[in-house]
C-alpha cells in the first residue's frame, strides 16, 4: 500500500451547533450541540455531544502532536517532523496522522534502519478519544508498528477538563530520556526476532493467529459461508504475496514474520482503514509474546496450535 502524506483533505473547518426539539414548535436543546462540517456544500452532522464536549479540530490535534515530538527531540524544529502517513474514512469522522522525525534513526542489527513516529488520533464522531502513542516503522516501507504502549499511548477525553495544552504537554513521562529507554528496548527485541528460526509454511497461520482472523463457518447461514469463504480467499491470496516478498528479502525468521504481518495490515483491499491501528498493535504486542515464548521453549508448541486454528 503506498503512503498517503496529504493532510490538507482533514483540516475542513468543524463547528458545534446548537441542536432543536420538534414538537409543535422547534426548542433548543441547551445541553446538547451537533459537531457539523460543511463538505462540499453539503452539511454533515458527525454527531451529538453533551454541553461539557469539548471540539478538537484534526488541525489542533495535529499541533498537540507535533508538541508532544518536540518535547522527545528537544533540538529538533518543526521542519524535521514531516508527515510519514495518513488513514481516514471517506467520510472523514477520524483520521490517523503519523509524524516522524526525519533525522532521526535506529539501526536493527546494522542493516535494517527504523525511525520513531507519534501516532495522532482525532474524531468527530465520538468513535475515538484525542490520542497520542509512540511507535517504530521501517524507513523502506509503511509498516508501523506501536510499541511499548504502557509507556507512550496518552488518552485524552473530548471534555473541558481533560484536554487543554498546558495538560497535555506537561506529560512527564514523553520525554528524550523515555523515548531512548523505549527505543533499546525496541531494538532488542527487533534482534531477537532476527535470531528466530520460523519456517515460511506457518506465516500464513500464525499471521490469523495474531490478528485474530477467523474463518469458521460453523453454525452460519449459506449466504455467510460465500463471504467467508472470500474474505478467507483474499487473505491467502495476498498472504501468498507477502510472505514470499519477506522470506526472500529477510529470510525464514520471526522478524522477516513479523513484517509480513505489519505489511498486512496496511492492506486497503483486505483490511478496513477501522481496523489499522488495531492490528499494528498486535503485532507490536506479539513481538513481545513471541520472545518469551522463544526463551521458553514454546514456539513448536504455539505454531502447531496455529495451524489448527486456520484450518
Amino acid at each position: 500500500m503506498s503512503r498517503n502524506t496529504n493532510i490538507e483533505p482533514l483540516m475542513f473547518p468543524v463547528e458545534l451547533k446548537p441542536v432543536y426539539l420538534k414538537e409543535k414548535r422547534y426548542n433548543k436543546l441547551s445541553n446538547f450541540s451537533a459537531v457539523t462540517a460543511n463538505i462540499d456544500g453539503e452539511e454533515k452532522v458527525y454527531s451529538v455531544v453533551s454541553g461539557g464536549y469539548t471540539l478538537v479540530m484534526n488541525k489542533d490535534a495535529l499541533a498537540f502532536g507535533k508538541e508532544i515530538f518536540r518535547e522527545m527531540f528537544p533540538n529538533s524544529n518543526d521542519d524535521d517532523f514531516i508527515v510519514f502517513n495518513v488513514i481516514s474514512p471517506l467520510s472523514k469522522s477520524y483520521c490517523h496522522i503519523d509524524l516522524i522525525n526525519r533525522n532521526y534513526t535506529l539501526n536493527i542489527c546494522s542493516q535494517e534502519v527504523y525511525v520513531p513516529f507519534i501516532r495522532i488520533t482525532n474524531s468527530y464522531n465520538k468513535s475515538r478519544k484525542l490520542k497520542f502513542e509512540l511507535g517504530f516503522c521501517r524507513k523502506v516501507c509503511d509498516n508501523g508498528v506501536i510499541f511499548e504502549r504502557e509507556f507512550v499511548s496518552l488518552n485524552f477525553n473530548h471534555f473541558k477538563n481533560e484536554i487543554s495544552s498546558r495538560k497535555i504537554l506537561k506529560i512527564k513521562d514523553m520525554n528524550y530520556e523515555k523515548l531512548k529507554s523505549a527505543e533499546q528496548s525496541f531494538i532488542n527485541y527487533m534482534e531477537n526476532l532476527y535470531n528466530i528460526k520460523i519456517e515460511e509454511k506457518y506465516f500464513i497461520p500464525v499471521t490469523a493467529e495474531i490478528l485474530r482472523l477467523k474463518f469458521k463457518k460453523e453454525d452460519v447461514s449459506e449466504r455467510y459461508y460465500k463471504i467467508i469463504d472470500k474474505q478467507k480467499e483474499e487473505f491467502l491470496t495476498i498472504m501468498e504475496k507477502l510472505k514470499a516478498k519477506y522470506t526472500a528479502e529477510l529470510g525464514e525468521t520471526a522478524y522477516s514474520l513479523f513484517n509480513t504481518v505489519t505489511a498486512l495490515a496496511n492492506e486497503k483491499v483486505f483490511v478496513k482503514n477501522i481496523r489499522y491501528n488495531d492490528y499494528q498493535i498486535k503485532a507490536g504486542e506479539w513481538v513481545k509474546k513471541i520472545v518469551r515464548m522463544n526463551e521458553e521453549e514454546q514456539i513448536q508448541k504455539y505454531l502447531d496450535d496455529c495451524v489448527k486454528n486456520l484450518n
